[in-house]
């Protein structure tokens, strides 16, 4: 076989072996509460914060999430029916919070005398691709907001 065949055949092999991409390692996700706000109709919103650790994008389909303010009863929170985060990224997503009773009455009084209120975030999100389900929870504080009446960050 003459020397340029070879040489040929080399480099054709040595750039097939460069064609697949790095490896993508998934990493569970993990949810937090960035901001509390009070809208002015009264209603609660609620900008939940949702970090893509994965060293490749994920596709989540489904986002389950339930929030507790102080020691109240829990909160369904509905996610959109899809979100894309990037490698490494995250995005916020904006969910009107049904509170209850009881703990609307734990958020006013902490509001009167300007204190942080507890929170506990539970739930999980399913991903497309690797196909799993991640389970959430997440226990953290929020401080009101200096002049921000009824904002908690």
């Amino acid at each position: 076989m003459p020397k340029s065949i070879t040489w040929a055949l080399a480099l054709v092999l040595l750039l097939a072996g460069c064609a697949s991409g790095p490896t993508i390692r998934y990493f569970p996700p993990q949810a937090s509460l960035k901001e509390l706000k009070q809208q002015p109709d009264g209603q609660w919103q609620a900008q939940i914060r949702i970090q893509n650790f994965s060293t490749g994008a994920m596709d989540f389909s489904e986002i389950r999430l339930k929030i507790q303010i102080q020691d109240g009863s829990w909160a369904e929170l509905s996610g959109p029916g899809t979100l894309n985060i990037g490698a490494s990224n995250a995005e916020v997503l904006s969910l009107s919070v049904p509170f209850g009773a009881d703990t609307l009455q734990a958020i006013r009084d902490r509001q009167d005398k300007a204190q942080p209120l507890r929170y506990r975030l539970e739930g999980s999100l399913r991903s497309r691709d690797p196909g799993r389900s991640y389970p959430l929870t997440y226990e953290g504080r929020l401080n009101p907001a200096p002049g921000l009446p009824g904002v908690y960050r």
